[in-house]
């Protein structure tokens, strides 16, 4: 029995220790496949995804769309077919020659002098303020005679942190006046990423100088998306140096306060940037014969000259002669030296070389490089000549000399944020990023008033039946946890409260007119 039993024992221990093998050898064995079989069609799957998207790439290239660049001084707008965009002067114009017309957009053109123009500017800081006066430009660009949507979609650049209240105007006025089927709101310095991307064949990190009409950003862009920390705004602009070169002219020469126009040109035709700015100031102190600095620039009569030129010394000139000449010294660079030192005429503020290098300093230490690399300048004010030059230097002695500085500046900074328009619309997730159409759209903002509505009903009779007591039962009764929405109660309340004290006092002067009549 005691071999049996140790025989049956051996069999058993033996039986159990195949057991543990299989089962230390089998889980191992199971999981390996189990793992590599799901691998297996997901890799598949993703191939066939990426087959998916190429092809809905190459479908998606064929779609067309209108790209409506709306800037704070011009419009560019063109549909993505064409190659280059039509640039329109975003702003309403008065001519002392033509009292009777306004002058919109591109309808200066038709202007017979253009002298002492009165601008009505619809933007103020980079946002829209006047609407009164940027609908009558948007009907002229929309109109036939410019580029009228034709029910495509529609791309359209809006200031970094615009306001909603703004955004839910320019939805508005684009879905029920202009009935767009759809569009896609987006930053232009977003659409000048994707330009760059696309020119050099890569999506390295980088950083956008926009430097337009009202300010100038600085933006850094990691992995394709903005680092808001690393934003930087200078409230310089085209603007505020087209109004110093004014008052400069006006000081020394002739009262150019309220040509605008004219002095635009100017500042346009001759000003640059200095790469030396002391030893450009010594030069301009030398006379005009060892002074290297001087022009002289021919203004416009709006006869025989519609815009005004830079007078050549070697060659006679009979059509300066019936003309007034501006004779421009330091101007030329001291007025671009406000964007990068606007402390010069008193603004507290950093220039854009500076702010460029905080910018990357404050991203992420593993990008830093990449960033210096890739600084690339759009806007209209960074077209004076010496620009990037200036900007490279001063950046280069900021930075580690270890570290690569490239700046790029494209051929027509002004049009580039436009080209990226176009970049966008060959993305195979444009449609994904255009909202639902305007049907959609109503029944959500419906339903968004129908809430509104309910949410005020709701207030109202809470609000009467309690009599104001139970203020916290109301909070805690509608679930408002969102302090946004507790403001918007405690305003609602105040004012029942008082038209409630209004008609207290209205009845209690009645009563009183009553017993005065009665007696």
């Amino acid at each position: 029995m005691s071999y049996m039993d140790s025989s049956q024992s051996g069999d058993e221990s033996e039986d159990n220790q195949c057991e543990i093998k299989r089962f230390r050898h089998e889980p191992k064995s199971y999981n390996l496949n189990r793992r590599y079989e799901r691998q297996r069609p997901r890799r598949s799957r993703l191939a066939s995804r990426d087959a998916g998207s190429y092809n809905l790439k190459v479908v998606e290239s064929n779609l067309q769309g209108l790209i409506f660049d709306n800037g704070a001084h011009t419009i560019k707008i063109n549909y993505s077919f064409e190659e280059k965009p039509k640039i329109i002067p975003n702003c309403i114009m008065k001519a002392k020659s033509e009292r009777k017309r306004l002058f919109i957009g591109s309808q200066i053109d038709e202007c017979r002098d253009c002298s002492g123009l009165f601008y009505l500017i619809p933007s103020e800081r980079g946002y829209i303020t006047k609407w009164d006066v940027q609908k009558p430009i948007w009907d002229f660009v929309f109109s036939k005679s410019v580029c009228p949507v034709n029910n495509y979609p529609l791309i359209m650049t809006q200031p970094l942190f615009n306001f909603k209240s703004i955004q839910d105007c320019i939805d508005e006025i684009f879905f029920e006046e202009y009935e767009v089927s759809s569009m896609l709101r987006i930053n232009p310095t977003d659409l000048a990423v994707m330009k760059y991307h696309q020119e050099i064949g890569a999506k390295p990190p980088c950083v956008i100088v926009d430097s337009g009409y009202s300010f100038t950003h600085v933006i850094p862009y990691l992995e394709g998306k903005k680092y808001l920390k690393g934003v930087r705004r200078i409230n310089v602009g085209g603007k505020l140096l087209t109004n110093h070169l004014k008052d400069i002219i006006s000081y020394r020469q002739y009262h150019v306060m309220e040509e605008t126009f004219v002095i635009n040109q100017v500042k346009e035709d001759t000003c640059y940037v200095s790469q030396d700015f002391k030893s450009d100031l010594k030069a301009a102190e030398l006379p005009s014969s060892k002074n290297h600095i001087i022009r002289n620039y021919v203004l416009p009569d709006f006869n025989n000259i519609r815009r005004g030129y830079i007078q050549d010394a070697d060659k006679k000139d009979e059509i300066a002669e019936n003309c007034q000449i501006l004779r421009l010294n330091n101007e030329r660079f001291t007025v671009p030296e406000i964007l990068f030192h606007p402390s010069d005429i008193g603004i507290k503020s950093i220039g854009i070389s500076e702010a460029v290098v905080k910018s990357i300093f404050s991203c992420p230490q593993y990008y830093q490089k990449d960033l210096a690399k890739n600084i690339v300048c759009i806007g209209g004010s960074t077209k004076f000549v010496g620009f990037r030059d200036r900007l490279y230097n001063e950046i280069r002695s900021m930075i580690p000399a270890s570290w690569e500085v490239n700046v790029y500046q494209p051929d027509d900074p002004i049009s580039y944020t436009w080209m990226g328009g176009k970049v966008i619309l060959k993305s195979p997730d444009i449609k994904a990023k255009l909202p639902p159409s305007k049907k959609n759209l109503m029944i959500g903002l419906k339903w968004k008033s129908m809430k509104i509505h309910n949410l005020n009903a709701k207030l109202s009779k809470l609000v009467i039946s309690n009599m104001l007591k139970n203020t916290t039962y109301l909070g805690r009764d509608l679930c408002l946890k969102n302090p946004t929405k507790r403001l918007i109660i405690k305003q609602k309340i105040l004012k029942w409260q008082i038209q409630e004290n209004v008609k207290k006092k209205l009845m209690f002067q009645a009563k009183m007119m009553q017993k005065r009549c009665q007696v």
